[in-house]
């Protein structure tokens, strides 16, 4: 008997409804309903009418940057980033994040 292939389901990039974005941050509905003129104050990405819906990569860098997880491309790296101690650095004595 043989076997079906798996099928692939993508996690969605656009988030449809505020339900979806509420649970990408661990939040609910009314709490995200509540928020959202603050969040966007804040650089919270918008609801893209074009797509209709939020853009959840644009989410993560958000909240990466709140984090203070900038993101930096390759060229923006040290190509040996290792401290003395063994520990990869910045060039100020932080934790580099490439």
């Amino acid at each position: 008997m043989a076997r079906t292939k798996p099928t692939f389901t993508p996690r969605p990039r656009i988030l449809t409804s505020p339900h979806q974005v509420a649970a990408l941050l661990g939040r609910g509905e009314e709490w995200f309903r509540l928020k959202r003129p603050k969040l966007e104050a804040a650089g919270f990405p918008h609801f893209d009418t074009l797509l209709g819906g939020w853009d959840s990569a644009a989410i993560d860098v958000w909240l990466d940057r709140r984090a203070g997880l900038e993101r930096h491309s390759p060229s923006d790296c040290d190509p040996n980033p290792w401290d003395k101690d063994g520990a990869p650095e910045n060039g100020q004595g932080e934790p580099a994040v490439c």
